[in-house]
């Protein structure tokens, strides 16, 4: 995989892969906590799920947008908790998408508001 240099080159981000970002944007988080933030994030309208949340992690971990805490966590109800945090460059690819969505969305409300919509 192609090492890229700026954030604009991640871009445009898939939705689950903006939208695992923007909770880790409050903090570090383990899976579960990162699960229930992007519940709480869409109001349930777009569900992250679990299964597919370790493949993303993974390959944002690969990408450098997300590192996992070298410390591993104890959990009191199951197995050892990874901790997951934004790296400096996932916060620029988090404010790069931004930045990008709302240029297209200017452009959205531009021509809906001469088509009449």
């Amino acid at each position: 995989m192609a090492r890229r240099s700026t954030p604009e080159e991640f871009l445009p981000l898939s939705a689950s892969d903006f939208q695992l970002l923007l909770v880790l944007l409050e903090g570090d988080r383990h899976a579960y906590g990162i699960a229930q933030g992007a519940e709480e994030q869409e109001r349930g309208r777009v569900p992250l799920e679990i299964g597919s949340l370790y493949r993303m992690l993974d390959r944002l971990e690969r990408l450098g947008l997300i590192a996992v805490d070298p410390v591993v966590r104890p959990s009191p109800s199951g197995p050892p908790r990874k901790i997951y945090g934004l790296t400096d460059l996932g916060r620029q690819v988090a404010v790069a998408e931004t930045a990008r969505l709302r240029d297209v969305l200017e452009v959205a409300d531009a021509r809906l508001a001469l088509g009449g919509g």
